[in-house]
């Protein structure tokens, strides 16, 4: 077993079965305070939120509102200035920056806008590098990507560079990665951002089928109406602040408005 994550096992199992309880994710009034010499700035004020085990939920606000900063925090990347964050009941401030690292390791996956695969690498070699992260033998690694890509519908490019795949093929290897060692919850930044209509289409109801079949639950940092719609929550962040969170159908995000 990897020493990182003995510490983890631990708090793990003295969170029992509450682990595996309605909510993956807690957020209890969190705030962050960037600071540079005597001046402070205020990302965030003071939010809370609960997000759902296997719910698709989507992050909105104009820049500067927090919404990046909040993204940030539930997934693991940043940690409060005050205020609490517990992914699986494990509350990440207990952690230190190993034991946090071997945590997003096990339960989050992340996609960029980007994609951000290593060029020199095959789509399979893209997928396997978060397991050899985890401790999986090569072996044990491939079956398993080879696996996850059949899952998003390129098993036969497994061989492939990401420059010989078309923009919503990278996408799906990104996808593919971010699943690689089974976890909780995908975090997407924009996923469809740098992708033309019909692709993005295609990526949330990849996104939808995730979710229904595989009970992850999906965050996603958006702007994109279509993938607003497909939500089951939608959260507004404004001045560091939770304005409001509502269905698609409170929002009022009508068919017309996303074609």
């Amino acid at each position: 077993m990897n020493p990182l994550s003995t510490r983890l096992d631990e708090l793990l199992a003295t969170a029992g079965d509450s682990a595996k309880g309605s909510h993956v994710i807690r957020a209890v009034d969190v705030k962050k305070i960037y600071k540079m010499g005597d001046s402070e700035t205020h990302a965030l004020r003071g939010v809370t939120l609960d997000v759902r085990r296997g719910e698709y939920m989507s992050i909105m606000g104009p820049s500067g509102s927090g919404k990046s900063t909040f993204f940030n925090m539930i997934g693991g990347l940043d940690k409060p200035t005050a205020g609490k964050v517990y992914i699986d009941q494990v509350d990440i401030a207990q952690l230190d920056p190993y034991e946090l690292a071997w945590l997003r390791c096990r339960k989050v996956g992340y996609i960029f806008q980007m994609f951000n695969l290593i060029q020199v690498m095959s789509c399979i070699e893209n997928v396997m590098l978060p397991m050899s992260f985890a401790g999986k033998d090569s072996e044990e690694a491939r079956d398993r990507a080879l696996e996850i890509l059949e899952m998003v519908g390129l098993k036969e490019r497994a061989l492939h560079k990401p420059a010989e795949m078309s923009g919503g093929q990278q996408q799906r290897v990104a996808i593919a990665r971010a699943l690689a060692n089974s976890p909780d919850i995908l975090l997407a930044d924009e996923p469809t951002g740098n992708l033309d209509l019909k692709t993005g289409e295609e990526i949330i109801e990849l996104f939808r089928k995730l979710r229904d079949d595989l009970g992850v639950t999906i965050i996603t940092a958006t702007h994109d109406l279509k993938m607003l719609k497909a939500s089951d929550r939608i959260v507004w962040i404004d001045d560091g602040r939770l304005a409001r969170i509502c269905t698609p159908a409170e929002a009022n995000i009508q068919v017309e408005d996303v074609h």
